[in-house]
């Protein structure tokens, strides 16, 4: 998104910032259950000693889904008919963070205009 940083703001300004902050705190509120976590795959050792990968053979690739909360990182395998709601879960919380930025940026131009004819800021003299 861009947004420029307006020392002098018209009303007409104000309005298209405000338009855009509408338009993204709908987007906030639209949308769909989120997780934050990154899906990693690796190869692993199935368990079964009659397999193939207990005597040296090729490894299994498996899913594993990890997430911190609260200092501590937790793993989990995910089957492959969970990765596609896994991956929409992960991709809807980077979603979420796209539009904190872009409201972040809005909010921020929104503070630094001034309201037209308002005071202009005055300075101390220096000695």
């Amino acid at each position: 998104m861009d947004v420029c940083y307006i020392t002098s703001m018209t009303d007409a300004q104000r309005r298209r910032l405000e338009q855009q902050r509408a338009a993204l705190l709908a987007r906030l509120h639209a949308l769909p259950n989120l997780m934050r976590g990154s899906v990693y795959e690796r190869l692993r050792k199935c368990g079964r000693a009659s397999c193939a990968c207990a005597q040296g053979g090729p490894k299994h690739l498996t899913r594993q889904l990890t997430v911190t909360l609260g200092g501590a990182t937790r793993s989990r395998y995910v089957r492959l008919e969970e990765m596609a709601e896994v991956r929409a879960l992960i991709a809807t919380y980077e979603e979420l963070w796209a539009i904190v930025n872009d409201l972040t940026a809005v909010n921020l131009a929104l503070l630094h205009g001034r309201p037209p004819g308002g005071r202009q800021p005055t300075r101390r003299a220096t000695p």
